[in-house]
């Protein structure tokens, strides 16, 4: 029996599918474009390159699935284009579940925050209302949830909706203090810096899908907040950087209105279900402070020579 991996060579699924078979479990990895060399010829992983959104999915051959962690779509960051979640996210999750559904009761996908839109609040639960109107990729992601849920009516089963919060090393405010803090240059924060959000480094990310594949209960559809949990402002995670990496940056607390409210999951359920025990986040942001720097080094390094 095999985990299916959809999303299988990118940010997250390149790390699930590599931890996944060095703890010998067989995968069959889905992915739109080739593997990283690493995982290619791995005899654990079996690689399927293919579109599903356009081109569907063939079964022949494959061996029996376990269970599905779906993880494959296009970010926020990628566009604001409704067409391409539309495409990518949408009908990429239903073809995956029209294929899926009548060989596996287990399904894994990977949510966002964003379905809860500009919640406010710093413990937002799972019964919280989940909202559309963001954008396009919120509407997306909640829509996908939604066929989730009609599916899981359809055929019962186990069907899990990991709503994650942001990464650390997502591309979000910790990259752009860090590189900030490198170039010396000013730091400025809106809101004087008191927005709370929440922020979880990818590894903590694997572990609760990790810990979501070896869970037996509740049957149904179930949505499961993944985050840190933990209330850090946006100048504390600035002061911790500067301080890490040694930076002269100036800390601006502006007093424009920051675009988004606070925002901290309560991750209870994932605590309870999952045994989730996430990272302490100053300590993970001042890793992936350092981690970064030393990427850096190598490069300037590289660069003389």
């Amino acid at each position: 029996m095999a985990v299916f991996v959809s999303g299988a060579s990118g940010f997250i699924g390149s790390r699930l599918v590599e931890r996944l078979a060095t703890e010998g479990q067989d995968v069959v990895a889905l992915a739109r474009s080739s593997p990283p060399a690493v995982l290619a010829s791995n005899p654990r992983i079996r690689w399927i390159i293919r579109d599903i959104a356009e081109d569907g999915l063939d079964f022949d051959g494959l061996p029996e699935v376990e269970a599905v962690v779906h993880l494959a779509g296009a970010t926020l960051g990628a566009g604001s284009g409704e067409s391409l979640f539309l495409r990518a996210n949408e009908h990429t999750t239903v073809r995956l579940l029209q294929a899926l559904a009548d060989r596996t009761d287990r399904f894994i996908f990977a949510s966002s925050q964003v379905v809860y839109g500009d919640a406010n609040h710093l413990a937002v639960t799972e019964d919280f209302p989940t909202q559309s109107d963001g954008s396009a990729y919120a509407c997306s992601k909640l829509n996908s949830e939604n066929w989730l849920r009609w599916f899981q009516k359809r055929h019962e089963g186990q069907y899990i909706v990991m709503r994650f919060s942001g990464f650390i090393e997502g591309g979000g405010i910790v990259d752009y203090l860090i590189d900030q803090a490198f170039s010396g240059e000013p730091i400025e924060l809106f809101s004087k810096g008191r927005v709370h959000r929440d922020y979880l480094p990818v590894d903590d990310a694997i572990d609760a899908i990790v810990a979501a594949l070896n869970y037996s209960g509740y049957p149904g559809f179930l949505p499961v907040n993944i985050g840190s949990g933990q209330t850090v402002s946006a100048h504390k995670l600035a002061m911790t950087i500067c301080t890490e990496l040694r930076a002269s940056s100036q800390i601006k607390l502006l007093n424009k209105p920051s675009p988004q409210g606070d925002f901290v999951f309560c991750i209870d359920r994932a605590r309870q279900l999952f045994n989730f025990q996430p990272s302490d986040l100053i300590d993970a942001v001042r890793q992936y402070a350092k981690h970064r720097q030393e990427q850096n080094r190598v490069l300037v390094s590289n660069a003389k020579n």
